[in-house]
């Protein structure tokens, strides 16, 4: 009477799935960034990994093999057990082979897995909306229907395609097109560093993935933006320019480092002093590296004033600035701030009316460096400016 007990609890341990999730970014062969053992230790002695049934949790940038040592990944059929889910960027360096009947393989959104090399699937595929898939060599899919079924949003990036794989990536049912591209088309699909760094072979991780960068006037200019995920990010840089073209920093944020959350940004610019305002962002790396991002042209809806109120020289060297007016007026306030908007001083007391049109401020005793400059007239009129004391 207890054999078929014994028989039953054996059969529940095969078809249980064993399920590893890492804890760390990392060497997918590196025990210390799993949850325990990494899977397929002891089975790629030969150059080739094997997986059989378990349910692997990618929560963290791993990478397997390099450019010089390629590892392959074999996984078995498992009647479906397990599953090979990707939530944040695995790289891999070699061929993967799902078999016929293979755990699924997840890509969720904002999941990345990058092979290079070929990618067989003889399994089902599930990739979400912003999830990516992008393989150097052949994507090649085959066996019956509803074994190789490819679901969900995401796209999928291949240097070539073999078998029925365009057909059920393409038919994959979400309604949103054609999700089978080549290589080339990543930067078409706004995934421009996924290309640089597949297109330089896997040398560098992969940076900040931008969402959008957009703004609105508010209170000022508001500027938002909000990251996929981030590598090695220290800091971001607002740049602004009047021109489009002469750039300048008027504000840092720190960067959230290594993550593959969404993160949201903000920074509002009181200070626009030009009708038509360019902005930036520059993202910079623990290491010293950097990047820009996309320029955003800003109606600001700032009108020329009817009183025209200027300040001079741009750049000063003996502390002493003019400000000169095309129509009588008087100076209410003249305030310096620093370039992230904090009120640095009042100069109004240092401040002479030489005559009607003109005055003279003595800004001796500041530093070196980028200002703004605030004048107040008493008819209401204002003047923003950029000065530099050298």
């Amino acid at each position: 009477m207890k054999k078929p007990l014994i028989f039953l609890l054996f059969a529940l341990m095969v078809f249980t799935s064993f399920s590893q999730t890492t804890s760390q970014d990392g060497s997918w062969q590196d025990n210390g960034n799993w949850s325990t053992t990494y899977p397929g230790s002891g089975t790629d002695a030969d150059g080739t990994l094997n997986l059989d049934g378990e349910t692997l949790n990618f929560n963290d940038y791993i990478t397997l093999g390099t450019d010089l040592s390629n590892v392959n990944i074999d996984v078995a059929s498992s009647n479906f057990a397990g599953e090979f889910i990707v939530n944040d960027t695995l790289v891999i360096f070699g061929n993967v082979s799902f078999q016929n009947k293979a755990m699924e393989l997840t890509v969720t959104s904002n999941g990345v897995l990058i092979i290079f090399g070929d990618l067989s699937m003889n399994n089902k595929i599930s990739v979400a909306s912003d999830g990516v898939i992008v393989a150097t060599g052949t994507f090649a899919m085959s066996g019956s229907t509803g074994n190789n079924d490819y679901s969900g949003a995401g796209n999928v990036y291949a240097g070539s395609y073999a078998g029925n794989a365009e057909s059920e990536i393409d038919a994959s049912g979400d309604g949103a097109g054609d999700s089978s591209f080549l290589i080339e088309d990543l930067s078409t699909d706004g995934f421009e560093t996924i290309e640089d760094f597949v297109g330089g072979g896997g040398s560098t991780p992969l940076p900040v993935t931008l969402m959008y960068f957009q703004f609105e006037n508010t209170d000022g200019v508001k500027l938002s933006w909000a990251t996929a995920s981030e590598i090695n990010n220290h800091y971001f840089s607002v740049e602004r320019s009047e021109d489009g073209t002469h750039f300048y920093e008027i504000a840092t944020l720190q960067g959230n480092g290594n993550t593959n959350s969404v993160h949201t940004y903000s920074y509002t610019d009181r200070f626009a002093f030009s009708s038509t305002e360019y902005y930036r962002l520059k993202q910079v790396d623990f290491n010293g590296e950097f990047e820009y991002f996309q320029i955003v042209q800003v109606n600001t809806g700032l009108q020329k004033e009817k009183r025209e109120i200027r300040a001079y020289p741009t750049k000063i060297r003996d502390g002493i600035m003019n400000v000169t007016s095309t129509k009588p007026f008087q100076i209410k306030s003249i305030t310096l701030y620093n370039l992230s908007g904090g009120e640095l001083k009042s100069f109004l007391e240092k401040t002479i009316q030489e005559n009607s049109l003109s005055y003279r401020a003595d800004l001796t005793g500041l530093e070196k460096g980028i200002y703004l400059l605030q004048v107040s007239s008493s008819e209401g009129d204002k003047l923003v400016s950029r000065i530099i004391i050298e």
